[in-house]
């Protein structure tokens, strides 16, 4: 590993355990092993440092979203319920790892930041839900006469305002609750009968809130 890989690495367990306010320069050259003048030398600012770990972030999650759609796209057989909720788990995981503090702080002493990663979000939510809600309804798992751009926005609007650290922990539920029961809530109406059935089998198996069939 080289210097500046090391250096994203710890700073950003560093970030994310103790918020951007509190992570000092100096001591953060000591605990990654180098001195504040090499720190500078790959880092000219805490914020640039801070704003490269999150767009490290950005783009793993964009890769990894487009390689499932990409992966569902040419597999017409893939369980299309399984690949969502992979995307879905993917938010949840983030909202553990990344505390309230650290979205506080962001929002509050970088902002610019904070809108990169909003936007980030509506940005590519709008194109892999689109491309999903198209597969779904070619391979019969979504109804076709729902509006699609409605359920999109309804889609954005339930993440961009519940899958946050701040509602998870008003909510007094863990990210995975949050996640299945928007799920649930969502599929009950856009699936077609198989694929709720299907759906159904599905969180016998992984969920812990039980989707019942009526």
């Amino acid at each position: 590993m080289d210097v500046k890989d090391k250096i994203i690495k710890i700073a950003r367990e560093e970030f994310v355990r103790l918020g951007f306010r509190n992570v000092r320069i100096d001591e953060l050259s000591q605990k990654i092993g180098i001195s504040k003048r090499t720190l500078y030398e790959h880092f000219r600012t805490k914020e640039e440092l801070f704003e490269a770990i999150i767009d490290i972030e950005l783009e793993r999650v964009k890769s990894f979203v487009e390689n499932i759609i990409e992966f569902v796209e040419k597999n017409p057989q893939a369980n299309l319920i399984e690949e969502i909720n992979k995307m879905w788990q993917l938010n949840a995981d983030s909202a553990i790892e990344f505390t309230r503090e650290f979205f506080d702080d962001m929002q509050k002493y970088t902002p610019h930041i904070w809108d990169i990663i909003y936007q980030f979000r509506q940005k590519v939510i709008e194109i892999t839900f689109s491309r999903i809600f198209k597969i779904g309804v070619e391979q019969g798992f979504f109804r076709s006469d729902v509006n699609a751009e409605v359920l999109f926005h309804m889609h954005l609007t339930l993440v961009q305002n519940l899958v946050t650290p701040s509602m998870i922990m008003r909510l007094q539920a863990s990210p995975k609750e949050i996640m299945e029961t928007i799920i649930n809530v969502m599929f009950r109406g856009v699936l077609t009968d198989e694929a709720r059935q299907k759906y159904a089998d599905f969180c016998k198996k992984i969920c812990s809130i039980n989707f019942q069939e009526s």
